[in-house]
């Protein structure tokens, strides 16, 4: 069991060895990709869920499997918390037509088409810059209003993409971030390819408010995307991601330590690979045993909490982290803001709504509903119980 050999893969976006329990999701991404290339209508998807629960993994796998299948795609793309929306579009387009270009021999039609990338791209704002060595077209994508920019740009990857016989895939990561007007925009253009029947495909993933956040957009959005929810694996999903990569090496897992791993890592992906890393490193013979787990536990937590945990936890202020032990001193969530508010110490919420809010635009909690908060991150209020207690704050 040599350190070399560790087929454990704990990080943001590192993939594991093997993809448990997301199987059905890959089906219907195939069933997606084969239904546009046929020019039928299906809705482009929207992925959402905790840290850690592999969204990013997935949006590999789906580029993976787009590109089998002779789409372009423009590889996982991750937004900023302020990204420039134009700027961001454009380098995804700007790919998309060259990776179209290479197998097809249509220059001519491409170089068309990265014309109006460059007159989508010249409208940004002052000081951001795309560099495209072609004339910008006139009057496609240059109006200055995002919503019909984008629409138009979209429009003009699918009729390439149509041209090719094949499609086109955005892969957006941490959609979250896109602010209201461009999620407003995304709508509008993805809306309008497919009225159009063009093989154009979105997969956006993002914290559990995405699907609120397009919502609020266009109302609409409720219909135009396919959403689906990731949580921490079912118990055979979370057995197969544990025990599977380590059989394939020849080790084996007892039974009681596999249990007590999967109890603890309570079925989140990050977490079972974060296991699986240490016990790896730590046990010199096969099969791994419960005297094992017992001996990396600590290194286990530690990590987490400095890598995991302590990383969003340092990114609140000192008022906002106060908020944030207050709403773990309640149990277990989603917890009432009204109770927030008592528990760290304000009159009403009025008085703390600002670290609400700031808070959730850090991506640190989010509101599942109405009146109603909750983490982000899983097992997140264990960590702030046992690591930064309310009581360790004094008096607000």
């Amino acid at each position: 069991m040599q350190k070399r050999e560790n087929p454990y893969t704990p990080g943001a976006g590192r993939k594991p060895p093997m993809l448990a329990g997301r199987d059905g999701d890959l089906e219907n991404f195939q069933g997606l990709i084969e239904r546009l290339t046929a020019g039928r209508y299906e809705r482009s998807l929207i992925y959402s869920g905790l840290r850690g629960v592999g969204k990013t993994v997935l949006l590999m796998e789906l580029d993976v499997l787009a590109s089998e299948a002779g789409w372009a795609s423009t590889d996982v793309q991750e937004v900023g918390s302020q990204p420039d929306f134009r700027v961001t579009f454009a380098r995804m387009a700007a790919r998309l037509l060259r990776e179209m270009s290479r197998p097809h021999r249509i220059k001519e039609r491409v170089d068309r088409a990265l014309s109006v990338v460059k007159a989508f791209s010249i409208v940004a704002p002052a000081g951001v810059q795309f560099k495209l060595d072609v004339d910008a077209a006139s009057g496609v994508a240059d109006s200055g209003d995002p919503e019909q920019d984008l629409s138009d740009l979209v429009q003009e990857i699918g009729e390439v993409a149509q041209a090719t016989s094949a499609g086109a895939l955005f892969l957006i990561d941490e959609m979250h971030n896109l602010d209201s007007a461009s999620l407003a925009a995304i709508c509008i253009a993805f809306q309008a390819v497919s009225r159009r029947g063009l093989p154009v495909a979105l997969v956006g993933a993002g914290l559990p408010d995405l699907q609120v956040r397009l919502m609020s957009a266009k109302p609409y959005a409720d219909r135009l995307f396919e959403y689906h929810e990731l949580g921490r694996l079912s118990d055979a999903a979370a057995r197969a991601a544990l025990i599977q990569p380590a059989a394939a090496r020849g080790v084996e897992l007892e039974e009681q330590a596999a249990q007590a791993v999967l109890h603890e890592s309570a079925g989140y992906p990050y977490f079972l690979q974060e296991y699986g890393l240490e016990l790896w490193n730590h046990a010199e013979t096969s099969p791994i045993t419960t005297s094992d787990v017992d001996a990396v536990r600590e290194i286990v937590t530690d990590s987490l909490a400095r890598n995991f945990f302590g990383t969003r936890f340092q990114l609140a202020t000192d008022a906002e982290q106060r908020y944030l032990a207050a709403m773990a001193s309640l149990g277990e969530p989603p917890y009432a803001t009204g109770e927030v508010a008592r528990a760290y110490g304000a009159r009403d919420q009025r008085g703390v709504s600002i670290l609400r809010d700031a808070l959730i635009q850090k991506g640190i909690i989010w509101a599942p509903r109405r009146g109603r908060l909750d983490f982000t991150v899983p097992l997140f209020a264990e960590y702030l119980r046992e690591n930064h207690p309310l009581s360790a704050f004094g008096e607000s």
